[in-house]
């Protein structure tokens, strides 16, 4: 139960770069340009969004249950 908090908590925490990070690359597109920093920050934030509950809900679990069962 411990790493679904734990999941969540990167999920918010990506949510909240994505979200911040398209935010100010509206801002910076609407005046004809693109940043790098900024594209890369959306790429990161909707990872962590994504891919961080996987990784924690399912991912660990699973291999700690593999371990267990090697032993």
């Amino acid at each position: 139960m411990h790493n679904v908090f734990k999941g969540i908590v990167v999920g918010v925490l990506g949510f909240i770069v994505w979200f911040l990070s398209s935010v100010f690359e509206a801002f910076v597109s609407s005046a004809g340009e693109r940043t790098l920093p900024g594209t890369v920050l959306m790429y990161l934030g909707f990872l962590l969004m994504v891919g961080g509950p996987i990784v924690y809900i399912v991912v660990i679990p699973i291999i700690n249950r593999l371990r267990r069962r090697r032993k």
